[in-house]
């Protein structure tokens, strides 16, 4: 059998040779080939239909992961504006901290192994919140020794 061909469709039949051995009359040259042109216009209808399903397949599938895809860059944007937000508010906290040298907005760390998402935006939270809590701890302890 040839590797080339797939066991979807129909073998086609060998040439009758003689009316003797199947009993029935041999075929002509045309009728062979008009045998033959069913058989294949046949295979190609079904492959049609086959093609056809696959292809309404694909398209869902397409849809729904350009809307997976869509959602991830919402949920990108979201990211990176709350990062930022936080990184603004936290120079203007530490403005007048002469000692601390600011510096620009980080580059994101590509080398940190991936972990769901919410576990970066608390840990960025928590570190915030961290940074709020000193500054206002301090706040209280400079507030009694002036006193």
């Amino acid at each position: 059998m040839n590797p080339m061909m797939t066991t979807m469709f129909d073998p086609v039949p060998s040439q009758r040779q003689s009316e003797e051995v199947i009993g029935v009359p041999a075929l002509s040259a045309v009728e062979r080939y008009k045998e033959i042109i069913a058989i294949a216009t046949d295979a190609a209808a079904r492959q049609r239909k086959l093609d056809e399903v696959r292809c309404a397949e694909l398209a869902e599938r397409i849809a729904s992961i350009q809307q997976q895809i869509a959602e991830v860059r919402d949920r990108e944007r979201v990211v990176r504006m709350g990062a930022h937000l936080h990184w603004e508010a936290a120079v203007e906290e530490l403005w007048n901290e002469r000692w601390l040298q600011m510096v620009p907005f980080p580059l994101p760390d590509e080398t940190v192994l991936p972990r769901p998402q919410g576990e970066y935006n608390r840990a960025m939270d928590n570190a915030y919140q961290a940074l709020e809590d000193s500054l206002a701890k301090r706040t209280l302890l400079r507030r009694k020794q002036k006193d």
